[in-house]
């Protein structure tokens, strides 16, 4: 009897030993398993008329039980944070696009889904300006014109007056110093280069892209 005892016992601290030794990967596969089925059994609270608002807490609370649940699995999780579980949730909904694609879209209009698309964009704040780099492609240039289209871009003179074309896609360090008043003044001019599809050459064109800016 205590033989019989003693083997149940080892055999159950050798699963519970297994169960604790998943990857981070595996359970996150299987919250977002866990999260699709809650999806699929509560129909209520993501139903068509159900408001946006009231369909994330719902999809949260999936989340949050099915993490509550497996957090044991695994000793990555141990002491997360609530930024952390944030971080799980996260990673939780982008497998969730594979695991229950059509069914986790579903729940959602296109409106719904594009307001969550811009409301994560304007949570997230814009990257800060990249500092020098003296590793990077520069040249002294004199301004010559600013152009502010869809994509804004400035055109300069290098020292041998040959033109070039800087497009602007990100903030910078020296961009305060576009101004007319400052036209065929001295600059270094910090850059690198990036392919763009430019449709009427149908192709791949490579543009250089303004990373820093100095007075001369």
């Amino acid at each position: 009897m205590i033989r019989s005892v003693l083997l149940l016992l080892l055999t159950f601290s050798v699963q519970l030993s297994v169960s604790q030794n998943k990857t981070k990967q595996e359970v996150l596969q299987l919250m977002a398993e866990d999260t699709c089925e809650c999806i699929k059994n509560d129909s209520v609270a993501f139903a068509k008329d159900v408001s946006l608002e009231k369909k994330e807490m719902a999809l949260g609370l999936c989340i949050f039980n099915s993490y509550n649940k497996r957090k044991d699995e695994t000793n990555t999780f141990k002491g997360d944070t609530f930024e952390n579980i944030e971080e799980v949730a996260e990673q939780v909904g982008m497998l969730m696009i594979s695991v229950c694609g059509s069914e986790f879209m579903a729940i959602f209009s296109s409106d719904e889904l594009y307001s969550l698309a811009t409301d994560e964009d304007e949570d997230m704040p814009p990257p800060p300006p990249a500092p020098k780099n003296e590793n990077d492609f520069n040249m002294e240039v004199t301004l010559s014109s600013l152009h502010n289209d869809a994509i804004s871009h400035i055109t300069v003179k290098d020292e041998f007056g040959k033109e070039h074309k800087f497009v602007v896609i990100e903030q910078f360090e020296g961009y305060d110093l576009l101004k007319t008043k400052n036209f065929s003044k001295p600059f270094r001019i910090y850059y690198r280069e990036q392919s763009f599809f430019d449709l009427s050459e149908k192709r791949y064109v490579t543009k250089k892209v303004v990373k820093y800016l100095e007075k001369i």
